[in-house]
């Protein structure tokens, strides 16, 4: 905060003769046993008393009128009082020196004359002042229409905005009842500061309003503060230039504190695991994605030349060749191929060939594609998102090649395994989906085209989002998006329900993040109830009456033992009018409590696969009754606590289902590949691959931020066990280890640093540092150490 913000927190008096002193004390000061009489109004609202300066003569800011204005605090023992305390008005000392300005005025600007004949000059003066201004007003306000994050937060300072404005307008308007206030410099000196506080309630509140954009205050654990200073400074102009208003707010900081913590709840239900190197992942990736995306459409919009040498060296052309057919294929266009180096299957697209388009245009489609490409396969730390490999070329057509999903699209997969689809897998599938579409939603990315067509699920019962790309170009290459039955199921009201213009055009309406909500919403009714939307319908004229039923604002009905939490979340997604919507990380917030809910249920899997590890794919083993059992599938938490009962089988199967999506079931994944051979699905595979295996998963877990997994590679790099021995290496993870807390690391690093040798340089005072770390966390051989070796 800057040092504006100085004058409005201390108790500096300018230098005024006694009566502006007892005139100032009459205004700032009221004692408690007034306030405890006075009729006060605790809505969160404000009300605005004065919109201009009173015109009686005033040697100061303080003293241009005798009525003030109160910040009321409420008097309960929450803590939050003393902060609205903090943002009193009555605890200000309204009087100043002077603010510095960081805008660039010119000394004539600063000079005003005063006297009734220069009121023409003196406005000049502050003309441009008010136009900027209402220029950062107005873009407040939009900064606020967009926020998905810190909503009441970002009401509360454009609240005082808005007042703010329509004292300023009012001083615009009204200016020759005004000439007293634009006489003084001193005023001209305030609205300059008043500008900048402006400025900085814009960047703070661009910054907060967004997920991708308020890590740093996230870690700070700053944004209560920075919400006070800015709201201190800003009643502090207010009063100064006597725009009188009352704020009347119980519970602003309150609702600030809950708001904080929401972010964190958002980040859990997104699958972000609550450690600040995974929350720091996320936020790099999505930024990441972000930044190049807005500069391809950059580029795209003003068809500005790229540089192809870069995208051979970045995204080369690969050789469909290297792959080996299966000879299965799901439709015309798509088939299935594994690859001859590491034996994965993967998903051969078609999107070109020479009987359907020109050499030239070939050739510009397939690096379209591969310019996009790569970009999206940086979306590859999303579990819920479809994962891209690169662009093919074989025979003389090109393939788009994704991830290989066995069980196709979730339509297909519904129909088949009806009857084993409990409540707890729709939860979880619905939760993945919405995690999906808020990690596009996060790289500005939108889908397009949402419905159970392009939600395909692996053979490990996994639902990923697919078939979407950067650009309508993309889209238009590699899947129909054209308006058919199918999409229209899903299709919001603004889109299918498009106007005439004229009787000749239709009038476009572009497509946002609140159609893609809207699609969203039918796709959860479709997976509660398991079957499409609109599917009772006439069949003989499905597209007018699905029209008709939209217009008519019909609301798809559910069965009766749908959670209450489903409906609400449905229709609150298929709100008729966009602007009502909810947000994808409130539709994520309400899925993970439900998964929390109902996380006690056991899981129906389709048990024609029982899922075992080969390598680093996943293989099913044929049941051979070939029916549907159950198996029950526990929680992350409670497979561990069985673990340690020594229900290891159990165990195994719980942290192979939550593998793909949870960071710790992964890390024990590869802990049971590393220790636990009895398992019978590991008994198929050698101990050479056992650990191989294992020790790709720690290293993966590891670099996601996992403490155990960061513990246990460092371990592996320091013996040399799977792994080139490499002790420098070691010590950076088994530090990353340490400074979450992990006293087995804390004890080993100690123990290094304190002996020496191994290529690492004997330091006993880190040495001791690190082993009475580790003691004080109650590790029993630190603890032994340091007495020793009389380390205290």
């Amino acid at each position: 905060m800057s040092k504006r913000k100085n004058f409005f927190n201390k108790s500096k008096k300018r230098p005024t003769n006694d009566d502006d002193d007892q005139l100032r004390e009459s205004r700032i000061k009221i004692d408690d046993s007034n306030v405890d009489t006075m009729d006060v109004d605790y809505s969160s609202s404000y009300s605005l008393v004065s919109l201009s300066p009173s015109p009686s003569p005033s040697p100061s800011p303080s003293c241009h009128s005798p009525s003030y204005s109160t910040y009321i605090a409420c008097h309960d023992d929450n803590g939050v009082s003393n902060e609205l305390k903090k943002m009193s008005l009555n605890n200000m000392e309204l009087g100043i020196n002077a603010c510095k300005s960081t805008l660039d005025i010119t000394d004539k600007l600063l000079t005003v004359v005063g006297g009734a004949s220069s009121v023409a000059k003196n406005f000049s003066a502050f003309a441009p002042l008010i136009s900027s201004f209402l220029d950062i007003g107005s873009e407040i306000i939009k900064l606020y229409k967009k926020a998905k994050q810190h909503k009441e937060l970002c009401g509360f300072l454009l609240r005082r905005c808005n007042f703010a404005m329509a004292a300023v307008k009012d001083l615009d308007i009204r200016q020759t009842e005004n000439v007293e206030f634009f006489s003084k410099q001193e005023n001209l000196t305030l609205f300059i500061g008043f500008i900048e506080c402006m400025r900085e309630i814009e960047n703070f509140i661009a910054e907060v309003s967004q997920l991708k954009t308020l890590q740093k205050y996230l870690y700070s654990n700053s944004i209560e503060e920075k919400f006070t200073d800015l709201a201190t400074e800003f009643d502090g102009y207010m009063n100064s230039l006597n725009f009188s208003f009352t704020i009347q707010s119980r519970d602003e900081l309150l609702t600030v504190k809950n708001e904080i913590k929401q972010i964190k709840e958002i980040l859990l239900s997104y699958g972000v695991a609550d450690d600040r190197q995974s929350q720091q992942n996320f936020f790099d990736v999505t930024n990441l994605v972000t930044e190049k995306n807005i500069e391809f459409q950059e580029q795209s919009r003003k068809k500005i030349t790229f540089d192809s040498s870069e995208l051979e060296e970045n995204e080369p052309l690969l050789d469909g060749n290297q792959y080996q057919r299966t000879y299965e294929c799901p439709s015309k266009r798509i088939e299935k191929r594994t690859s001859y180096t590491s034996s994965d299957d993967f998903c051969f697209k078609e999107f070109s060939n020479n009987s359907s388009a020109s050499f030239t245009r070939q050739e510009e489609t397939q690096i379209e594609i591969r310019r996009q490409v790569n970009i999206l396969k940086l979306l590859k730390n999303s579990e819920h998102i479809i994962r891209f490999y690169g662009v093919a070329h074989d025979d003389n057509k090109y393939y788009l090649i994704t991830v290989w999903m066995r069980h196709g699209n979730l339509h297909e997969y519904y129909t088949r395994f009806k009857d084993n689809i409990n409540l707890k897998t729709k939860i979880k599938f619905a939760l993945d989906i919405c995690r999906g579409v808020a990690y596009l939603h996060e790289c500005e990315i939108l889908h397009h085209d949402i419905q159970s067509a392009n939600i395909l699920v692996n053979e490990n019962h996994k639902v990923k989002i697919a078939n979407f790309g950067l650009s309508r170009k993309f889209s238009d290459i590699t899947r129909n998006i054209l308006q058919n039955l199918e999409n229209i199921r899903y299709m919001a009201p603004e889109k299918l329900l498009v106007t005439n213009n004229g009787d000749t055009k239709k009038k476009k309406i572009p497509y946002d993040s609140k159609c893609e909500i809207y699609s969203v919403g039918a796709l959860l009714w479709e997976i509660a109830e398991l079957k499409k939307p609109h599917s009772d319908l006439d069949k003989s004229e499905p597209i007018i009456n699905i029209r008709e039923r939209v217009k008519e604002k019909y609301c798809l009905p559910f069965s009766n033992n749908v959670p209450h939490e489903w409906e609400h979340v449905v229709s609150k997604a298929m709100e008729y009018d966009p602007k009502w919507r909810i947000n994808i990380s409130d539709i994520c917030r309400e899925f993970y409590k439900m998964s929390e809910k109902y996380s006690g249920a056991s899981t129906n899997i389709p048990e024609d696969e029982v899922l075992t590890y080969l390598g680093n794919e996943k293989k099913p083993i044929k049941n051979s009754k070939n029916s549907s059992i159950t198996i029950t599938i526990l929680s992350v938490d409670d497979a561990i606590n069985e673990h340690k009962k020594g229900n290891k089988q159990l165990a195994w199967r719980s942290f192979s289902y939550h593998s793909e999506t949870d960071i710790e079931a992964k890390y024990w994944l590869g802990y049971y590949y590393y220790h636990h051979e009895e398992i019978p699905e590991l008994q198929r595979i050698s101990k050479e691959e056992r650990i191989r295996i294992a020790i790709s998963i720690f290293k993966e877990t590891a670099d996601k931020g996992n403490p155990s997994a960061q513990l246990r590679y460092g371990m592996c790099l320091w013996e040399g066990k799977g792994v080139d021995m490499n002790s420098l290496e070691a010590l950076k993870y088994l530090k990353l280890a340490a400074s979450q807390g992990n006293s087995a690391a804390m004890y080993i690093i100690g123990k290094v640093y304190w002996n020496g040798g191994d290529g690492i340089e004997k330091d006993e005072k880190q040495g001791a540092e690190y082993l009475k770390r580790a003691a004080l966390s109650n590790h029993p051989k630190a603890k032994e150490m340091c007495i020793k070796n009389g380390i205290s």
